[in-house]
């Protein structure tokens, strides 16, 4: 079970950062985020540094436990 805090901030994830995190947590490389989403692969690396920054996370194995617990 996820504390409160990592729930409230998943809410905090625009739907086009929880897109981009479900696609991060199925192992989805950044270019071919890029390529399904139709955005530049720097877009996606910015979506990444936000979602971390919000979630209050560092790695992609931390957004994976959050993901597969939500």
């Amino acid at each position: 079970m996820q504390a409160p805090d990592t729930l409230n901030n998943m809410n905090k994830l625009s739907p086009r950062e929880k897109e981009v995190a479900f696609y991060i947590t199925n192992g989805v490389s950044t270019n071919d985020i890029a390529k399904k989403l139709g955005i530049k692969s720097n877009t996606v690396s910015t979506f990444k540094k936000n979602i971390f920054i919000k979630l209050g996370i560092a790695s992609n194995v931390e957004l994976y436990k959050i993901f597969q617990n939500s």
